[in-house]
């Protein structure tokens, strides 16, 4: 075995901050520390034996690990815990503590408790500096995201968003058999509206007719988008033609209800037009074909007039040469 000697020359020359507590006292006052106490503390073992080590804690007393310190000492265990201590200067630094229960051979009995401090300040900031920086990576993924499936005026999902889901609603139809509804919208007159009102307002009428469009969804499957400028789209699935022509007229009159004012058109407030198209989704058809036939439908709402919802006709089809 190492004789005494060799082993208090393995403490007094650790890098590793080494104390020791009289547990059988109260308050568990210090009875030896190693130079490398004096060095990471600045306070010589004249000024710290006799006390108890939570002097170094100052007034920073409201530290969650403390609580686990506490519990580890009033029931004999060993722990590990990182805590903010300060130094006799005042600076601060991260102290990692590891405490040891040391037990009478004979009796059992708790006599001692072995604290061995390691100064990772430069971890712990570290460790901060990364968290803190996924935090902003995770917001600005977070932005990215955002700007890729929504529309930055107005809040509701954007044309390549809606380009993504209405693939994956028609293949979803196609599995089912069931019906997919398209509604294509168009503000009315809404270059004229810019020019009276300038672009400002138009930006505002944009929203105020977006959030009307999100407002009357139906279904918590159905969404809306804004497919460019004035435009909008809704997808609708499991409606038929004239649920959705009545849905389409519905919102058209909601948006009238708006009475945004807008001299220009025929209807003296701001309105729009909608093109419906109801389809059921087969392999011999192409998912282009439903925006074709409501885009057909909605040039048609234009020439009836405007203010109105067209659902698609086969007569609508251009003749062939």
């Amino acid at each position: 075995m190492f004789n005494q000697d060799i082993l208090m020359q393995a403490v007094m020359e650790s890098r590793d901050s080494i104390a020791i507590a009289d547990a059988t006292l109260p308050n568990y006052p210090l009875i030896f520390v190693n130079p490398a106490f004096e060095k990471l503390t600045g306070y010589s073992k004249d000024e710290i034996l006799s006390q108890n080590c939570r002097y170094l804690q100052g007034e920073d007393r409201q530290q969650r690990q403390l609580q686990e310190l506490k519990e580890a000492l009033h029931e004999r265990r060993s722990c590990l815990v990182t805590i903010r201590n300060y130094r006799k200067d005042g600076t601060m630094f991260w102290n990692e503590l590891s405490i040891s229960p040391v037990f009478d051979k004979k009796f059992g009995l708790l006599t001692h408790f072995i604290g061995i401090q390691k100064d990772v300040t430069a971890r712990v900031i570290l460790e901060q500096r990364l968290i803190e920086e996924r935090k902003v990576l995770e917001q600005s993924k977070a932005t990215l995201e955002k700007l890729i499936v929504y529309d930055t005026l107005t809040g509701i999902y954007n044309r390549r968003y809606f380009e993504d889901q209405f693939y994956s609603f028609w293949e979803y139809q196609l599995g089912l058999q069931g019906h997919l509804a398209v509604m294509f919208i168009d503000i009315d007159c809404f270059k004229k509206f810019n020019d009276s009102f300038g672009h400002l307002a138009g930006d505002e009428a944009l929203k105020k007719v977006a959030a009307t469009l999100h407002g009357s969804l139906r279904r918590m499957s159905d969404f809306v988008a804004r497919y460019g400028g004035e435009e909008f789209i809704v997808l609708s699935s499991e409606m038929s033609e004239k649920q959705a022509l009545s849905y389409a007229q519905s919102i058209c009159m909601k948006v009238r209800a708006l009475e945004i004012p807008h001299a220009t058109s025929t209807h003296g407030f701001l309105t729009i037009s909608c093109g419906v198209a109801c389809i059921k989704p087969n392999i011999n058809k192409a998912p282009k074909q439903l925006l074709h036939q409501a885009d057909l439908a909605l040039y048609r709402a234009k020439e009836l007039g405007r203010n109105r919802a067209i659902a698609f006709e086969s007569s609508m089809q251009p003749k062939k040469i």
